[in-house]
Order: C-alpha cells, then sequence, then structure tokens
C-alpha cells in the first residue's frame, strides 16, 4: 500500500504569492514616486511588471506549484534585478539615460515578457502527452547506501582541487577555505576543477535526500546530515557569490521546510520560518559584499564596511547596466547577430583546445566600464535583455525570452516525472529556480554554467537512485488511471492520478 502522508512535500501557490507581491509594489512604488520625488514613474518599467503579475494572476500552469518553479524563478529574477528600481526608486538610475534609452530598455522589459510567456506555453502546447512518474518516493535500503557514498564522494572531489591549490601555493588549506574570492595561483586543474567543485552540490543533494526522506533512513543517519547541508551553506558563503551561496543554503532551508510540514505546524509558523530565512539571506548577501575578495579570519571592520543600499544597487540594478548596452550597441559596436550563443553552447571547450573561442557578451560591460580583457573584475552583468539585444536589437531581446521560456518549460516538464512525495523534486525545483532567476540576471553563459555545475549532479543522481530502486513504475499511465509497478494497486494509481491530474 502506498503512503501518502508525505504527498504534502510541496509548497504553496506561490506564483500567486509573487504575483500580489509584485502588485503591491508597483502601487507602492507609484505612489512613492508622485508623493515624495513628484516625478512621474518610468511607465514602460511599470507595465513590464504588470505583465508579470497578469500572467503569473491569470494563466496558472499547473495547481502543483512545484512544477512551474524555473517559470517562476523568471519573473522573480526579471523583477528583483531589472523592475525593482525603475519600479521603486526610478530617481536613482543613472541621470544621464536619455530619454530615448529608457524607452527602448522599456520595451526590452516588454518584449522580455511576451516572448519568455510565448516560448514558455508554445512548448507545453505542442508537448502535451503525459509521462511515465520515474522518480517514486521512497527509498529502498540500497538507494541510502548510495547516496551516503555519493555524499562522502562528493566532499571529497570538492576538497580535491582545495588539496591542489594548496600544494602549489604552499599555503595551508584553511586559509584558502577562507580566502573569499582571494586570487590563487598555481595548480589548477583546469575543466577537471569545474567537475570536482560541483561535488559539494552532489553531497549537498544526497545529505538533503537523507533527511527529507520518509522514515526508513536511520536517525543516525539524519543527524550526521544535517551538519553536512550546515558545511555545505558555510561553504558556498566561503565561495563568494550570491548565487553559489543561495544553491547551497537551498537543501538545508528545505529541510527544514520539510520537518515543518511532518510536525503539522499552522502556516502563521511556516511564514514566519520563511521571513526568518529571507532575513537570514539578504544579511548574508551584505555580508558577503563586504567581506568578499579578503582574508575572513583577519578581516575586521565589516560593520563599517557594510553599505546596503550601495550593494543592493550594485547587486539588483541591471536596468542601468542594460542601458549602457542600448547606448553601445550598434552605435559604438555592431551587433553580435548570435556569436554570443557560441559561449552558451561550447563553453564547456577548453580555451586551450580552441584560443579563438568568442568570449561572454559580459566582457563588453567590463570593457565599456574602461577594464581591459587580461585585467578585469568579475564579469559585469548586463542580463538576459542586454545580451539579445547587443545581438539582435530589439528582435534579439524577443528572442532571448523566447529560448528562455523553451528553457524553463524544459526544466518545469523534468520534474513532472517525478513523485509528488519524492523530495528530489522539491530539491530540483528549487534548484532550477534560483537557476533561472540568476540567467535572468546574466550574463547569460556564466549563469548558465555555475547552474549546470549544481544541477548536473542531483539530476544524474536521480537516474542513478532509478536504476538501484525496485519499486519504480514500469508503464504509462493509461485513462483508467497511473499504472504503478509491483505492490500498488491499480485503485491506489487511479488516486494518483486524480489528485495530481495537470491539466493542459
Amino acid at each position: 500500500m502506498i503512503d501518502h502522508s508525505d504527498d504534502s512535500l510541496t509548497i504553496p501557490n506561490a506564483t500567486r504569492v509573487v504575483a500580489a507581491m509584485i502588485a503591491v509594489l508597483i502601487f507602492y512604488g507609484g505612489s512613492r514616486t508622485i508623493l515624495i520625488t513628484g516625478q512621474a514613474p518610468l511607465l514602460l518599467p511599470v507595465c513590464a511588471a504588470g505583465l508579470s503579475v497578469i500572467f503569473l494572476f491569470g494563466i496558472n500552469v499547473s495547481k502543483d506549484p512545484v512544477v512551474s518553479l524555473a517559470r517562476l524563478g523568471f519573473h522573480v529574477g526579471l523583477f528583483a534585478y531589472f523592475l525593482s528600481f525603475p519600479v521603486l526608486y526610478p530617481e536613482t538610475i543613472e541621470p544621464g539615460f536619455s530619454d530615448g534609452v529608457h524607452q527602448t530598455v522599456g520595451w526590452m522589459l516588454i518584449l522580455t515578457v511576451l516572448g519568455f510567456e510565448g516560448g514558455y506555453h508554445a512548448r507545453r502546447l505542442v508537448r502535451r502527452s503525459r509521462r511515465r512518474i520515474l522518480f517514486p518516493p521512497s527509498l529502498t535500503g540500497n538507494q541510502r547506501r548510495i547516496l551516503l557514498v555519493f555524499l562522502c564522494v562528493g566532499l571529497a572531489a570538492w576538497f580535491l582541487p582545495i588539496v591542489d591549490y594548496s600544494s602549489a601555493t604552499r599555503a595551508s588549506t584553511l586559509n584558502l577555505v577562507l580566502s573569499m574570492r582571494g586570487r590563487i595561483e598555481g595548480g589548477e586543474l583546469g575543466q577537471w576543477s569545474y567537475l570536482l567543485t560541483g561535488g559539494l552540490y552532489l553531497a549537498d543533494a544526497s545529505a538533503f535526500l537523507l533527511v527529507a526522506s520518509r522514515k526508513e533512513t536511520s536517525i543516525t543517519i539524519k543527524v550526521f546530515c544535517w551538519p553536512v547541508m550546515m558545511l555545505c551553506s558555510v561553504l558556498g558563503f566561503l565561495s563568494g557569490s550570491r548565487s553559489l551561496f543561495l544553491y547551497s543554503f537551498a537543501p538545508l532551508a528545505l529541510s527544514g521546510w520539510v520537518q515543518l510540514i511532518r510536525l503539522g505546524l499552522g502556516k502563521t509558523l511556516r511564514l514566519l520560518v520563511v521571513c526568518w530565512v529571507a532575513l537570514v539571506v539578504g544579511t548574508v548577501w551584505v555580508a558577503m559584499s563586504a567581506i568578499r575578495g579578503q582574508d575572513v579570519p583577519s578581516y575586521s571592520g565589516i560593520l563599517e564596511d557594510m553599505r546596503p543600499a550601495e550593494d543592493a544597487r550594485g547587486a539588483f540594478d541591471i536596468y542601468s547596466s542594460s542601458a549602457l548596452i542600448v547606448q553601445s550597441f550598434p552605435k559604438q559596436n555592431d551587433y553580435e547577430y548570435g556569436k554570443s550563443l557560441i559561449p552558451l553552447v561550447f563553453g564547456w571547450v577548453p580555451r586551450s583546445a580552441w584560443p579563438d573561442k568568442p568570449y561572454p557578451f559580459s566582457v563588453y560591460a567590463n570593457t565599456m566600464n574602461g577594464e581591459t580583457l587580461d585585467d578585469r573584475s568579475a564579469s559585469i552583468a548586463v542580463g538576459l535583455s542586454g545580451e539579445g539585444y547587443g545581438n539582435f536589437g530589439l528582435f534579439g531581446v524577443l528572442l532571448w525570452g523566447i529560448l528562455m521560456g523553451l528553457a524553463c518549460c524544459g526544466a518545469d516538464n523534468h520534474l513532472r516525472r517525478f513523485h509528488p512525495s519524492n523530495p528530489l523534486r522539491l530539491f530540483l525545483g528549487a534548484s532550477m529556480s534560483i537557476w533561472a532567476a540568476m540567467i535572468v540576471r546574466g550574463g547569460v553563459a556564466e549563469m548558465f554554467y555555475m547552474g549546470l555545475q549544481v544541477n548536473m549532479f542531483p539530476v544524474a543522481l536521480s537516474f542513478v537512485l532509478r536504476l538501484f530502486g525496485n519499486n519504480a513504475p514500469s508503464e504509462r499511465p493509461d485513462r483508467a488511471g497511473l499504472r504503478h509497478g509491483a505492490g500498488v494497486s491499480q485503485t491506489e494509481g487511479m488516486n494518483y492520478q486524480t489528485a495530481f491530474r495537470v491539466r493542459g
């Protein structure tokens, strides 16, 4: 018999919640701009935010919120990185931009929303066939042992490049770990370091699955896994990357969420926990902006160096970066005409094997900032819309939005292959949502491969677990109900199919 007690491993209808929050922020931003500054709001960004609200409220893609998290990540990322400052604080936008530039960027944002929703729903209409549920809810004994092995292997793989750097630089491994974004010379493992450091997320995913799985996992193993997830969160912080911290912190936060669900705590307490998690993330981001690039143990003066307003603008005002692209293309630089897709498709090819491989589009933002290819800071984000404009103008913005919609629909479709009680579905949904938001912020190629490093291991892990499972469904669902494998009755399959049917 199927145990349905864990069928609630999901989230509230976040799509409607986010739409309501954006609507409130639009009203607040418009009122504040008129009453305090005496200026009119930037109309086109407000319209783009309104389109997000309309699409999120009006088109509820699925009654199961988890399988639309990639779509939600796009809209959250678009508002956070492109619309928040022009909607809430338009007077802080660089005053040197002409009205024509503001108008072009506004139309870019509108076209990005329209292109994304068009691509997302076009793919859903084309692929209406129901998929098999390949990844069942519970873990077998073999699968639990495999997860423990992967947990240890993942941590060891992450530690291997650190040992290599330590040997090459003759510095202690502890100092290398605590040197947030510090430059480390020599001893690099090249392309292999990308794969090996991704082992951290394999360990994180394995620990989360063991904690969030059903009651057959022993208490001893679960007690061991909590410190592992905490360690991964700390290491994500020490990476100096806001997105990598989110990726590494998400399993810990989700594990807490799962425990709240199983303890049967009320919605009010859950909401307070969500607010607390948001506060932790915001505080960590501010601290990370002040510390990164410096040695953590010897760092002092963090409170003096924290400038939340400046840090927020540097992290979230991608609107201004896109405006710089509009000023530069095509007057100062020719359109790329799709060339910036090459680093996205062939980014895995080592530059030693392809010396003339085009650089990511964000290099243009660095050069416009007075930096050079050999001496530049971290890539300056121009966002999905800015990169599309730099390739084909406004048509490129629409095209890049469509491509993003197709990709996010594919990500959400993959989640439909998991049983709703499978905790890996929740993990991947959160990771893909972060991935989508970070790609919107861009550079597209850099954020794609950073997210790939995080997500490829859990996705591969799901297929490995399926190979070693003995209770996976073996047939496609038919009209009578969902046919499960051994030990699951047809009636239970029909009940499951009725409860979680996704109507096209």
